[in-house]
């Protein structure tokens, strides 16, 4: 077997609970079954979107682990290309994840996608597009985009409260 090259788009900031434990334990375990791994953790808006573009076309599979928006932002990147995306879902509200009945537990979730992996179970998922811009999960037009972008700038202000 050749060695499948996996990229793993990390956002850190999504969901509740923020160990990445898991995942590194996970890369490990890819590694030794004959995996070259690259774990790419982001560090700041957009930068999930710079990884796919510039890194993904290297690998055979790209993995994100994140939230909607994460996930959204990877596929957007890399939808024109031929590569394999998997979704390890780690939001708040993983309506992707959901949706295709994928486990939002991290440790339940990587054996499904080592075995989907290794199977080469890659299935297709619709994705919508309006112009230039593809989504996953929703498209909003009108007001509600303009609250969420504002609930978003009152996070980055005064952070994550109810």
């Amino acid at each position: 077997m050749d060695d499948k090259k996996l990229l793993f788009i990390v956002n850190p900031r999504a969901g509740k609970t923020k160990s990445l434990a898991p995942l590194f334990d996970a890369a490990a375990i890819y590694s030794e079954a004959g995996y070259l791994v690259s774990v790419r953790k982001t560090t700041h808006r957009g930068e999930a979107t710079e990884l796919a573009e510039s890194l993904g076309p290297e690998f055979d599979v790209v993995v994100c682990h994140g939230g909607d928006g994460t996930l959204n932002t990877v596929v957007q990147a890399l939808w024109e290309h031929p590569i394999p995306f998997g979704a390890l879902p780690r939001g708040t509200f993983n309506f992707f994840g959901r949706q295709h009945g994928l486990p939002t537990d991290t440790d339940a979730a990587l054996p499904h996608l080592l075995a989907a992996i290794e199977a080469g179970d890659m299935r297709p998922v619709q994705l919508g597009r309006i112009g230039d811009r593809i989504f996953l999960v929703n498209a909003s037009l009108g007001l509600y985009p303009e609250l969420l972008e504002e609930r978003e700038e009152m996070k980055r202000r005064h952070g994550r409260s109810q």
